[in-house]
Order: C-alpha cells, then structure tokens, then sequence
C-alpha cells in the first residue's frame, strides 16, 4: 500500500484531477438543493451494456466486445438532476508479460480469467421533450475491479490483479446519454450510449494511448419507478 501511494505522489496529474472534479461539481446545479431536498429513491433498473475495450497491443487479443449485466438505483437531487449509482458484472480473460496485463486470445495457454466489476456513479440532468419521453446527458466518475477466479497454465492471479491496482488502474470517467420511454405509469424502458475512459493512462507510466483501457458501446435497460 505504501508503494502504491508512493507511486501516485510522484504523477501530478492525478492529485490534480482528485482537487479539480470536486470543484467542478460543486458549481454545478447538483449541489445547488437545501437540506429538505435530500436525494430520494426513485427507480431500480436493469440493463445489459455491449462495451467494446480497447486494446492497444497488437501481440495480444484484438480489442473485445463484452456482454455486461448490472442493476442501477435512481435518486433524485433536483427537479432535473439526479445521480444514479449502478454495477455491472463481466468477465475477461487477461495474460500478464512484463509487467503488464493485457486481453488474452481464446486459445491463450497462460491466462487468468476475471470477474469485472465495473462501478459507475453519473449525475444526470433530463430534458423531457414528451409526456412519456425523457432525455438523459450525464459525466461522473467510474471504476473497473478485476478479481481472478480461475487461471491456466502459469500465470499468477495476482499478478493481474496487482496490477490493475497499482497505479490506480481502476480509476475512469464516464460521459453518457440516455432515451428513455414510459410504457406505463412505473415502467420505462431505456437506450443509452456511454463512453468510459481510463484517467489513470494520464498518470500510470504505461505510455500506452488513452482508448487502451477504454469501454465504449450500448445499453439497453428496463426501469421500475416509483
């Protein structure tokens, strides 16, 4: 742990994105609500993303696509904002060569497959064009957690693990927008694209391009409201 915090202190950038997104948010409308607007519940989703990842070494995998299935909670800040937490679950197979973790092709003979969690906490403000029609834009921060469950030939689960959190591996920004439609009083269906960056290619000394690492793709989701 000590090395890893020794680690971020010599990359700037990365205490400077930790002070400079609380105040870009503290101007924002989010926060704007008094004490009787305390965020209130206001739907439970469903969804399946089709993400591609990004891959920029060509000795490894192409870029795949993942199959993610997760569940979101809804809470209101505002007439027009709202955060809404949410937790997708995929799995990727990865090979470790110096040093370094990258996607493994199927037939790869050393490879450690992992359960990937991928957390993503977007405040949302909606415009709502219809009756039955609302339009979400959002941006918050996300983070990807790998956790080896089973591996082949030599590789070491931990050393894909430890290196994923080295560094602050784990650590995105997403941007994303939403359609959603309200079939009935308390059930909408939604589409939405979402784009996640890894901010930790800013700081983590791999020198690989920023799409390395980056999750990109649909959504499509089912909302019980409240």
């Amino acid at each position: 742990m000590r090395y890893i915090i020794f680690k971020m202190k010599k990359r700037s950038g990365f205490w400077l994105i930790c002070i400079v997104v609380p105040f870009i948010f503290a101007g924002t409308p989010v926060f704007a609500a008094d004490e009787s607007d305390f965020p209130v519940l206001q739907s439970i989703g469903i969804f399946h993303d089709n993400l591609w990842l990004g891959n920029s070494d060509k000795d490894s995998a192409p870029s795949p696509i993942l199959s993610v299935w997760g569940v979101s909670l809804s809470f209101g800040l505002t007439d027009r904002w709202s955060v809404a937490p949410e937790l997708g679950l995929t799995t990727v197979e990865y090979l470790y060569r110096d040093g370094v973790a990258l996607p493994a092709e199927i037939e790869e003979a050393n490879a450690a497959k992992t359960l990937t969690l991928l957390l993503g906490i977007p405040f949302l403000y909606r415009f709502q064009p219809a009756d039955s029609v609302s339009v979400f834009v959002g941006t918050g921060p996300a983070f990807s957690f790998k956790i080896p469950y089973k591996t082949f030939g030599d590789i070491s689960g931990g050393d894909v693990a430890g290196y994923f959190i080295k560094s602050g591996r784990f650590f995105h920004w997403e941007v994303c927008t939403a359609v959603e439609l309200d079939f009935f009083e308390h059930l909408g269906f939604y589409v939405r694209a979402r784009v996640i960056v890894p901010l930790y290619r800013l700081w983590d000394g791999d020198n690989m391009p920023l799409y390395d690492g980056l999750f990109a793709g649909v959504s499509f989701g089912l909302r019980l409201k409240f």
